[in-house]
């Protein structure tokens, strides 16, 4: 498990010296982003649950997409499709690993490239990335890694007023993943002004449904889930047997202060002048109302919540501004990373020790 502490602390380091001496490395920031990228697609087989699924999925996906009924796009997205047959073409052996560099190298190049224009931190932004969401899209979910990378591509051109190019950019992102179609939610969001006393009601919502949780499936009744999507069918009916989303989680709990904080202590004005703060804002806060009102549904509430508090990674850089502890503030806040950090990795058990993937 060391190489992941390794990788935390290096781009920790980072994160630090370009908070003091604020420099532009385009150079350095890409080569930290191409690091990760390597870190995930040279993962052997039994560092991530996902993997076996995927190798399986690359083995067999002629014959899976044989059938003339398309039935197999309910399962499997086109790009992702699209993707696989392209590598299985060039490589005879060894597609596996191409495929997952391919998701690896793409998805983290085009969330840098973001970070990079978007973030006040870009190592810190890479840093909060790391110690959570990196961990999910980068090691386990890739296909939608490269979804969100697409929809991180999206979020510059709906703060320009670009709504259609971002309407463009989240209906690719859907051929790589169905459940980037939700992105378009986020245009019923202004960047032009925000509402304070709103979103302080939502977040004081948010609060009371994580202790009242909603009966969802129960007020779904009998409804047949077995006509949709086999996707969203297998959730609802694994969501039947799990037990509730702890709402109250080290990461929610954080998101709810960050939030609250930010909005509390900022006037409108500050706010309404930074169009980024307001769009983060706004992303986080629906993450947050999404956790609580389908906290009955765990297995679709933590999808959901996570499709958008992914932004959560360039709403935290701003406490390293709006902290009281001023030029210590990014320690507080690398510590907040790094208790991420230790949650997912080490007492969530979501990786193994770090192998490398044999080469055949």
């Amino acid at each position: 498990m060391l190489i992941y502490i390794l990788y935390f602390v290096f781009i920790a380091i980072l994160a630090v010296q370009y908070e003091f001496i604020p420099f532009k490395n385009n150079y350095l920031l890409f080569a930290v982003a191409l690091l990760l990228a390597l870190l995930a697609g040279f993962r052997g087989i039994d560092v991530s649950k996902d993997y076996y699924n995927y190798q399986y999925s690359f083995d067999h996906l002629y014959e899976i997409t044989g059938s003339n009924d398309l039935s197999y796009l309910l399962i499997f997205e086109p790009g992702y499709i699209a993707i696989v047959y392209f590598f299985r073409t060039l490589f005879e052996s060894n597609y596996g690993i191409a495929i997952m560099m391919f998701y690896a190298v793409s998805s983290m190049l085009i969330k840098t490239i973001v970070i990079n224009r978007t973030s006040i931190n870009p190592y810190l932004s890479l840093l909060f990335y790391y110690s959570y969401f990196f961990v999910f899209y980068e090691m386990a979910q890739i296909r939608f890694g490269l979804a969100s990378a697409i929809f991180f591509m999206a979020l510059p051109n709906l703060i320009q007023g670009k709504r259609k190019t971002y309407i463009f950019l989240i209906l690719l992102a859907t051929l790589f993943h169905y459940s980037a179609i939700f992105y378009l939610i986020v245009l019923i969001f202004t960047v032009k002004n925000f509402n304070k006393k709103l979103y302080f009601f939502v977040l004081g919502i948010s609060i009371l449904l994580a202790f009242v949780h909603l009966p969802l499936l129960n007020l779904l009744g009998d409804f047949n889930f077995s006509d949709m999507s086999g996707k969203f069918s297998n959730y609802v009916g694994a969501s039947e047997n799990d037990m509730a989303i702890n709402v109250f989680s080290v990461f929610n709990i954080c998101n709810i202060l960050c939030c609250a904080y930010l909005i509390f202590l900022l006037n409108t004005e500050t706010i309404n002048k930074d169009r980024r703060l307001i769009l983060f804002l706004k992303c986080n806060i629906l993450s947050i109302f999404i956790l609580s009102f389908l906290s009955s549904v765990p297995a679709i509430d933590l999808r959901f919540n996570q499709l958008f508090g992914i932004v959560q990674i360039f709403l935290f850089p701003y406490l390293v501004k709006y902290l009281p502890a001023k030029k210590y503030n990014i320690f507080i806040i690398i510590l907040l990373a790094a208790c991420f950090f230790y949650i997912t990795v080490f007492y969530g058990h979501i990786l193994n020790p770090y192998k490398i993937v044999h080469i055949q």
